[in-house]
């Protein structure tokens, strides 16, 4: 029941801003450029920034909204990383395999 409730709010969610790997991939490009480093935050480590935020909005007051926002965060950020949809985790994995050989 409450994996149906989290897949509704992300099918809702996608509907309103687009994809949400492409928008974590996005956001973690901008905040690399904002930060001036070298390399581009991963789409999944975005997800689990926005995990923490919603985390810390639970000190104030107690909101449902909070908790489902950030298990849905926090499972699409599994997946991703998961999953290799990430294209920075991928391109540091190569540059890993890479400094290997």
């Amino acid at each position: 029941m409450l994996n149906e409730k989290l897949k509704e709010i992300r099918t809702v969610k996608e509907e309103q801003y687009g994809s949400f790997n492409t928008n974590m991939n996005s956001i973690g490009k901008a905040w690399s450029a904002l930060l001036g480093l070298e390399t581009d935050l991963p789409g999944f480590m975005v997800a689990n920034m926005y995990v923490a935020a919603k985390l810390i909005r639970t000190n104030h007051s107690f909101k449902d909204d909070n908790y489902d926002d950030a298990e849905n965060y926090l499972h699409q950020a599994k997946l991703m990383q998961q999953q290799g949809t990430d294209a920075n985790t991928r391109m540091n994995d190569e540059l890993r395999n890479e400094k290997r050989k």
